[in-house]
């Protein structure tokens, strides 16, 4: 197999250089699916596809045990995902299947995102640029300067809840290039060059100006962003939500800045998605609503291209290997 041609099937966005690379590598390569036309493959079109197939590449196509079972020949699978909840990892252990996933692919980005609304909330920028498009220059007669003064990012203490590799890049942003005072509760991590930990949510949420969330969902996590710890974000407190939605209590951040005792929020993830032009939190003039688009860079495709080439020849060597062809 392995001395002749191999043959792929990709389904997830990837460069011409990884084209390039695949090929270089004598690898055969149909491109499908959702990557490359917006269409998902379902089960049968997938296994009738990658029937004959040693390597798959997916992103949001689903490799279910049925799908891998009909597939005899696949011996490994890349994953443009930060983690592949798509495959049944069981099944392919049990196969012998090799599966490399992307986590942090999107790690730069997000953390990007993160930086951009916080300077976006701290000095007013999109609420200045609302006010001058519906309002027009003057606010009530005074000068914009005196109302849409914000604050140096520098000045602030920034706390972040959740400390992977999203976490840790946007407190190197802050401390490196800001002179930001960061701090972070993660329970399992226990020291950072960048920021200093704190001992519970409510000590972060109490000394934070801005809270920007980094947590998965898990039982301990889900809805643990409530009223209480918003409360004590405070009035001219910032939240920066693009993690998962179900880290926060969804009333009880409506409430928070519905009626001010929270200063603002961005918010790029949502308890259902998509949402409508008339969505409720569209409403709010303390809202900066984005549609998931926090790890939505140019870069990323480039990253999980890199990161699945990697695992691909690390696979191939111990293929080669084994069959003697090395």
């Amino acid at each position: 197999m392995l001395g002749k041609g191999i043959r792929a099937l990709i389904t997830c966005e990837v460069t011409e250089d990884f084209l390039s690379a695949l090929k270089a590598r004598n690898i055969e390569i149909e491109l499908s699916g959702w990557g490359q036309s917006g269409h998902v493959l379902g089960e049968k079109e997938l296994i009738e596809k990658a029937r004959d197939c040693e390597i798959v590449i997916v992103e949001i196509e689903e490799l279910s045990a049925s799908v891998i079972e009909a597939l005899p020949n696949l011996c490994f699978i890349g994953v443009s995902r930060g983690a592949p909840v798509n495959v049944d990892l069981d099944y392919c252990k049990q196969r012998g299947i090799s599966v490399v996933h992307t986590p942090g692919r999107n790690a730069d980005s997000v953390a990007d995102y993160c930086l951009s609304m916080m300077l976006d909330l701290s000095r007013k920028i999109t609420a200045s640029s609302r006010h001058l498009s519906s309002e027009g220059w003057m606010f009530e007669g005074k000068l914009p300067y005196l109302q849409f003064r914000g604050r140096e990012l520098g000045k602030l203490k920034i706390g972040l809840f959740g400390y992977g590799q999203i976490g840790a890049r946007v407190a190197q942003r802050l401390h490196m290039g800001f002179g930001a005072q960061v701090y972070f509760f993660d329970p399992f991590v226990d020291s950072s060059l960048h920021a200093n930990k704190v001992k519970s949510l409510e000590e972060l949420f109490e000394l934070s100006d801005i809270v920007s969330l980094h947590a998965p969902v898990a039982p301990e996590t889900e809805n643990s962003v409530n009223g209480r710890l918003l409360k004590l974000l405070g009035r001219d407190g910032i939240l920066i939500s693009s993690a998962r939605a179900k880290l926060i209590v969804e009333e009880d951040l409506y409430n928070a800045l519905a009626t001010g005792s929270l200063g603002a929020a961005a918010i790029d993830v949502f308890w259902t998605e998509p949402i409508n032009s008339e969505n409720k939190w569209l409403k709010l003039p303390n809202v900066i609503c984005t549609p998931h688009i926090a790890g939505a860079s140019l870069d990323v495709v480039t990253n999980h291209c890199e990161t699945i080439l990697r695992g691909l020849d690390e696979w191939l060597i111990k293929e080669k290997t084994k069959r003697g062809l090395a």
